[in-house]
């Protein structure tokens, strides 16, 4: 008798639920023949002579260009230049993240003047890349993460 009643009211449920979905408004789509504005207006922009984003070395000389918070643009930085702490070429990314941010710039600058690469932009791509791959990579060396050596 309960499987009787169960299943009448799977049914009755079903029922009321594909009939209460297939409600649909009749009407009628509007339409008119009057005529739009015109699909295509003429630009009143003067293309430039160099089309598209400057590119990253530009970015710093834009004038008015927002500073980002965690971000640092090459040349304009307010962090310190402080000398690089004892054993920077071995040191672990477990000890790097605890440097202060003054400290860190100075192992970065220490590992590209030891490989020969001391650009503005080489320090913003090599400290991008040791923050966030020692924030992955505890235990790697700084100094591979940073030149592309192979993690542990």
């Amino acid at each position: 008798m309960r499987t009787h009643l169960r299943v009448t009211a799977a049914i009755l449920l079903a029922v009321g639920m594909a009939t209460g979905c297939s409600r649909t408004t009749e009407g009628v789509v509007a339409q008119t023949t009057e005529p739009g504005p015109p699909i295509e207006s003429p630009s009143t922009r003067t293309p430039s002579a160099e089309p598209g984003f400057p590119g990253i070395p530009g970015l710093p000389s834009i004038p008015g260009l927002p500073q980002i918070p965690g971000l640092p643009l090459p040349g304009n930085t307010n962090v310190p230049d402080v000398p690089a702490p004892a054993g920077w070429d071995t040191m672990k990314c477990s000890e790097f993240t605890k440097l202060d941010e003054a400290q860190q710039k100075a192992v970065i600058k220490a590992i590209l003047k030891d490989s020969g690469n001391t650009t503005p932009e080489s320090e913003l791509v090599a400290g991008l890349m040791a923050t966030t791959m020692c924030g992955f990579l505890p235990s790697a060396v700084v100094k591979e993460v940073v030149l592309g050596g192979s993690p542990p």
